[in-house]
């Protein structure tokens, strides 16, 4: 053999995963789930106005901004590898194993908390609605909601990621259609009534930053598209497109909802339809067919929502498993429908856990969903600011750096570094309580590499799996008389 050449492998790192399966929508499907944007538009613009006030939109704007130049970033590694853990393995292409062990144990933590908050909407919203037929409402209804949540979810994702995807597009179109239909005719009441369709000034000028920070949680998970990058039939086109795009999107969407949102009487929550802008433990009781269709829609959204983070939260798992990073049981995959079964069923419990447990001490559904999406945030904030440093580390390695790329991984990465900061001053109980949270969860992740690192000194060389040519594929699958379309 020619001395350089590249040795070929019998057998994919990621193999046991399906292969070529998803499309682009299906693809896509993934990126929008995650987010879960019909429920984020009627939630978060209501948590974020009270403390920006009339900046509420520019705060929308200037997270929609962040999140697209994120994406940009995240781009320049998925049009060169299709990694199944997404940003985990792209950090450490880019930094190296310590730093990216850091981005993708925030990375569970922010898949985790955003799974934990979506299982709670969804208890929470299908507790008010069966509240309408007589059901007593409370936290016991609750958690038995999120336990039913949490098994139909786990049997979906261990059934196969095709029929999670198109389930999780279709539930989310027909949720953005009734939150959207339900924003306006709640914005047009308001106004017929006398409201002023605007909001008060902002509390603070570090509210304000805990207010953007609050805002790219409804965006955060849209890179979730890159963890499906094997299963999906063209990835190096559909996981860039979709992360690309996704932002943009759910930009105008939340800048839509949030304009919406301005007027008063539609945050109350009192009316029949105002009820699902705030959560079922502090709304009124309404019956408007509309309000019953939009929380549906609401519900649903949640769900998907719940699909789609456990979804990325278990495939990050599976590669880390791989990799000996974790107990390698993670990195098995179902014989049958060859999706990571054992990451699925050793998250789920925790998802399902955590935000019950939560409640029960809370008392209140909206303090816990707070809580859980500030955390959540946290995590994936991290994760984002060594992805965009790691972006110009990738390009000069592999000897493709251009000027761009280094402008925006640099600024994007500061911006977001600054924000932290500027948002740790706002001297909020949920702030302070997430940050603290969070930091503890970081400290577990780390004691977890060094002992892994210990036991198994080579460790490092062995991270940032991501799915590889094999023999077969170059040999084995050639047919030159087919012509493929």
């Amino acid at each position: 053999m020619v001395s350089g050449t590249p040795r070929i492998r019998s057998r994919s790192p990621v193999a046991g995963l399906e292969r070529a399966r998803l499309s682009f929508v299906q693809v896509l499907g993934q990126s929008v789930s995650a987010v879960a944007p019909s429920a984020v538009m009627v939630t978060l613009p209501a948590l974020v106005i009270p403390d920006a006030g009339r900046a509420t939109i520019a705060v929308f704007v200037a997270a929609a901004i962040l999140m697209t130049a994120v994406g940009y970033c995240i781009g320049q590694f998925a049009t060169r590898m299709v990694a199944v853990s997404g940003l985990y393995s792209y950090i450490v292409k880019g930094l190296g194993a310590v730093p990216g062990f850091g981005g993708g144990w925030s990375l569970l933590v922010g898949y985790a908390a955003a799974a934990m908050a979506s299982t709670l909407g969804a208890a929470s919203y299908l507790a008010a609605l069966l509240g309408r037929v007589g059901l007593p409402a409370g936290s016991p209804l609750i958690a038995v909601l999120a336990a039913i949540v949490g098994l139909l979810a786990l049997l979906l994702m261990v059934r196969g990621v095709q029929l999670s995807a198109r389930i999780m597009l279709a539930i989310e179109v027909f949720a953005i259609v009734a939150a959207s239909a339900a924003l306006v005719v709640a914005f047009v009441q308001s106004v017929r009534e006398g409201a002023t369709p605007s909001a008060g000034g902002a509390k603070s000028g570090s509210a304000v930053g805990f207010a953007v920070l609050l805002a790219i949680t409804s965006f955060v998970g849209f890179e979730s598209a890159g963890t499906v990058a094997r299963e999906a039939r063209n990835p190096f086109v559909a996981v860039p497109r979709a992360i690309r795009w996704t932002p943009v999107a759910l930009g105008v969407l939340y800048v839509f909802a949030a304009a919406l949102q301005l007027p008063e009487p539609v945050r109350q929550g009192v009316d029949s339809l105002p009820i699902v802008l705030t959560l079922p433990d502090t709304s009124g009781a309404g019956s408007s067919a509309l309000s019953i269709v939009m929380e549906l829609g609401i519900t649903a959204s949640w769900f998907a929502c719940v699909l789609g983070s456990t979804t990325a939260l278990s495939r990050t798992l599976f590669a880390m498993g791989r990799e000996g990073v974790v107990p390698r049981v993670f990195g098995r995959t179902h014989h049958r429908f060859h999706t990571p079964h054992v990451a699925l069923t050793a998250a789920m419990p925790v998802v399902v856990a955590v935000p019950v447990l939560y409640l029960f001490v809370s008392g209140s559904s909206r303090d816990v969903l707070i809580g859980l999406l500030a955390v959540s945030a946290h995590g994936y904030v991290l994760a984002y600011v060594l992805l965009c440093v790691a972006t110009p580390a990738f390009l000069r390695r592999i000897g493709e750096l251009t000027r761009l790329p280094v402008i925006v991984g640099v600024l994007t990465a500061t911006a977001m570094v600054a924000l932290v900061g500027w948002a740790a001053f706002s001297r909020t109980y949920v702030a302070g309580a997430a940050t603290a949270v969070y930091v503890l969860l970081m400290l577990v992740g780390a004691a977890v590499f060094a002992i892994r690192a210990r036991r198994s000194p080579g460790i490092g060389e062995r991270m940032g799996v991501y799915d590889e040519a094999v023999a077969e594929d170059l040999l084995g699958r050639y047919r030159p008389w087919e012509v493929r379309r």
